[in-house]
């Protein structure tokens, strides 16, 4: 059950929120703030499960006709949108307002709840719109935002809300996971500090993702036959996906691109650690570069920003170009 996900992995959450919902304080307006892979959609969903619920005094049953019905997206009173899917716009938030303006159509005391997932995405004007709708939410209305980046919000919308921190599982905790799934104690030292997300370990470890992110740290490393030389003309031609489906061929390229920039960052910190596991081609190469580990502290920073900039409001074949400039700079600084 969510609620027992919850409390295993972000039990000051869940208390937060067990407790709002006993003693019937519940707030206007939440912010679950936190980075991609931690349950922020999930509690979302639980939290609108357990404002409509009539079968339990806490959270959410999640076993009646009513949570069922919040979970298959089929309840009335709540509105859901998907800001990872499609940039959340002005008209979007407009017509959530023009639509709770009206009555209850559950009538389950008036409620009606929004959920907003990954509201950094919405445009300034969204947001302003947003702001105003938070501060005058009407009867009955509770917004619920989620965000993988505040500092992408609205101070003031950030003000106007009860915000709960959801903390990240540490890579010891993912990599117990993808061992219990089954993958390869090598493989799992990689991937558990590529995906932040236990529910999506198995399947990036099988697709060609894990594969390709593992040859681009390999060509940064010049490791046979990668040259880096070459590393941007093999980023349009041999790395980035294909598919025919251009919505998944984008989400494809994003995660390959997020995922080499956390093996960069990865790969410093041990190197700066004097410290590795995994495979033994990158214990070696880290291993290498230990009487350099003063200079690794930049490759972090590089990483860390250049994976600020995957995402789909950004052109990625930029992100990318601009990328091996930096680290072309920071390979010709190392000698």
């Amino acid at each position: 059950m969510l609620k027992d996900q919850l409390k295993k992995q972000q039990p000051i959450v869940y208390r937060a929120l067990e407790n709002a919902c006993k003693t019937g304080r519940i707030k206007n307006a939440y912010l679950f703030s936190g980075p991609y892979g931690t349950m922020k959609n999930e509690a979302a969903l639980l939290l609108a499960q357990s404002i409509f619920c009539a079968e339990s005094e806490g959270l959410a049953c999640e076993e009646c006709n009513t949570c069922r019905r919040v979970r298959e997206g089929l309840y009335t009173d709540l509105i859901v949108l998907d800001g990872r899917k499609k940039p959340v716009s002005k008209e979007m938030v407009d017509s959530i307002q023009e639509q709770f303006s009206k009555t209850s159509l559950e009538g389950r005391e008036g409620k009606r709840v929004y959920i907003i997932q990954n509201a950094e995405t919405a445009s300034i004007s969204a947001q302003n719109s947003m702001l105003k709708f938070l501060e005058e939410p009407g009867s009955g209305v509770t917004a619920i935002l989620t965000t993988d980046n505040i500092n992408r919000l609205l101070p003031t919308i950030i003000s106007r809300c009860t915000v709960l921190p959801f903390l990240p599982m540490s890579s010891k905790e993912y990599y117990n996971q993808a061992i219990e799934a089954g993958i390869p104690k090598e493989d799992a030292y990689l991937l558990s500090h590529m995906i932040r997300n236990p529910e999506e370990l198995h399947s990036f470890y099988e697709s060609e993702l894990f594969e390709k992110a593992e040859m681009m740290l390999k060509q940064f490393l010049n490791l046979d036959p990668y040259p880096f030389d070459e590393f941007l003309v093999d980023w349009e031609t041999q790395w980035r996906s294909g598919a025919a489906d251009k919505d998944k061929a984008k989400a494809d390229n994003l995660a390959l691109a997020a995922a080499f920039f956390d093996l960069l960052h990865t790969f410093a910190s041990d190197v700066i650690m004097h410290d590795a596991e995994g495979p033994s081609w990158y214990h070696d190469a880290v291993l290498a570069e230990a009487h350099r580990k003063d200079r690794y502290g930049k490759l972090i920073i590089i990483a860390d920003e250049q994976k600020d900039r995957v995402n789909r409001f950004n052109d990625l074949n930029l992100v990318m170009a601009q990328a091996f400039r930096r680290l072309e700079e920071f390979k010709h600084e190392l000698g």
